[in-house]
């Protein structure tokens, strides 16, 4: 660059994992949401096995598992994976280091449900990559299986916005959000900013690029998957105009 700093990196797609792995579960720990979203899929899997599209952690695959369900988790962070192999000396879910936007990468198997959830949908690089992914857990789905996805709902945006909050202030530095959103492409760039207290700052980006709901289900009727539910959460709360976020269930024909 100009001022001879070097350029910065370019997001892959295991920057996430990378940047937030060390503090995932302490920021974002089991909850009561969690352990719904566990039931209802151990429910619809019906004894059958559960492939988790960004397993992370597994937070919500050791869930599963403690339900009986057999699970992979694929996730294209190594850092994420080593965390939840800690977790889970036994190997009762098997990893699977991947992208699920790269067919190629996921595993050679026949499940009885694939799952996104956490707006992992919107953490692939851009429309065409989720396009894939939907297209690609359909042939993985046995017949009569289930796609479950759930993202948030995307604000109308029609002019760039850029925005600085604070997420924490104490006796030991700040924590802030920055975020870019960019209504060319639809993304929005992100990333939480530490300065603590004789520590080096530290940078924690991410990205996301929302999902519109006719696209989901445009891009599942293109690959013979069928709508049965959509829900604004986990426990069936009727989504609507006003609801933040959805969950959506699909079914192959």
């Amino acid at each position: 660059m100009a001022d001879g700093s070097p350029p910065p990196l370019p997001f892959r797609a295991d920057t996430y994992g990378r940047s937030f792995a060390d503090v995932y579960d302490d920021w974002y720990p089991t909850d009561d949401a969690t352990r719904a979203a566990a039931g209802a899929l151990a429910e619809l899997a019906d004894g059958h096995e559960v492939l988790e599209l960004g397993v992370g952690t597994g937070r919500l695959a050791l869930e599963l598992a403690d339900r009986g369900v057999r699970v992979v988790g694929l996730d294209p962070s190594a850092e994420m994976l080593e965390a939840l192999r800690a977790k889970d000396p036994g190997g009762r879910v098997r990893t699977v280091l991947g992208d699920a936007g790269d067919p190629a990468s996921w595993p050679d198997r026949s499940v009885g449900v694939v799952v996104a959830v956490d707006n992992l949908l919107c953490n692939l690089h851009d429309a065409a990559a989720q396009r894939r992914c939907v297209a690609t857990a359909a042939a993985h789905l046995r017949p009569g299986g289930h796609l479950v996805v759930q993202v948030f709902v995307p604000a109308p945006l029609l002019e760039r916005e850029r925005t600085l909050e604070v997420r924490r202030v104490d006796a030991d530095g700040v924590q802030l959000i920055a975020t870019d959103a960019d209504p060319a492409t639809g993304a929005v760039a992100g990333a939480h900013v530490e300065l603590l207290d004789g520590r080096p700052p530290r940078v924690r980006p991410w990205r996301v690029v929302p999902v519109p709901v006719d696209d989901l289900d445009r891009w599942a009727s293109e690959a013979d998957l069928v709508l049965v539910e959509r829900a604004a959460d986990w426990v069936g709360t009727a989504f609507g105009p006003s609801s933040a976020g959805h969950v959506s269930t699909y079914r192959r024909t």
